[in-house]
């Protein structure tokens, strides 16, 4: 990819989490300048996730090695755990998920659980904004204006050596390979149906045995656009570009409790 094409200053400028519950709720705003309290503006409300919710959506991403380590980045930047959320985020990243990649770098523009660094913080920005989701473009850009003139060109070789291990076409062929991995590992007929009805029972802490708790509808996890990268993607792209797009987590049933086995 050549980074100094005429008119540009970084790769990525002409293209596009999904969280499986609502991503777009979840962008934390683009600085200008370093913020009075840096902590604060790398935190998205998102952040704060219960037990029980956390629980139901490891199971929904159970899957989508991108959703499950975006959101156990997002559970440990709501407790301040900022070594484990630049750990998971990252490895979000490696899977093509934009918005794991735009929230490494605010922790770089604003050093949160890392040393301050402007220049990182711009190669990480370009990175997510590399599908030309328009709040990532914003976000670049203000990084961009605020850089030195060493600081830009440092970012610019940064973000080569970002973009050849966590660009999209590297890194969705990682994905596609778990979404097709997990078509194989579906409930239901051998050819890949699902039955009308999917059902799992697992019970909550504190619960006698697992027919105590609820069960959970999963036909949703298993969705035909989930199960199809190219309409995953065309989803996501929808999302980040025409606004938020909910798309639900596993339903509780009000069925009552199976027979004993």
């Amino acid at each position: 990819m050549n980074w100094k094409q005429s008119g540009t200053h970084r790769p990525g400028g002409n293209m596009e989490l999904l969280t499986s519950v609502v991503l777009a709720a979840a962008l934390a705003a683009g600085p200008a300048t370093p913020a009075a309290e840096p902590l604060d503006a790398v935190v998205a409300d998102t952040d704060a996730i219960s037990a029980g919710d956390l629980d139901e959506r490891v199971r929904f991403m159970a899957n989508f090695p991108n959703e499950l380590y975006r959101l156990y980045g997002s559970e440990a930047a709501g407790k301040g755990h900022w070594n484990d959320a630049l750990r998971n985020f990252t490895k979000a990243a490696h899977y093509a998920d934009k918005y794991s990649q735009h929230r490494i770098s605010l922790m770089y523009w604003h050093g949160a659980g890392v040393a301050r660094d402007p220049a990182l913080a711009y190669a990480w920005a370009d990175l997510a904004a590399e599908r030309a989701y328009p709040s990532f473009l914003v976000l670049r850009e203000k990084i961009w204006m605020s850089l030195s003139p060493a600081e830009k060109d440092r970012a610019l070789s940064e973000g080569e050596e970002l973009y050849a291990k966590y660009g999209d076409k590297v890194a969705k062929r990682r994905l596609a390979a778990a979404i097709l991995r997990q078509n194989t590992q579906i409930t239901g007929t051998r050819t890949g149906q699902l039955t009308s009805k999917l059902q799992v029972r697992s019970a909550p802490a504190g619960a006698a045995d697992l027919w105590d708790n609820a069960g959970y509808e999963m036909n949703s996890m298993y969705a035909s656009w989930r199960q199809d990268p190219e309409r995953y993607w065309a989803v996501e792209d929808a999302i980040w570009k025409d606004g938020a797009v909910e798309i639900g987590p596993t339903e509780k049933t009000s069925n009552s409790d199976p027979q004993r086995p």
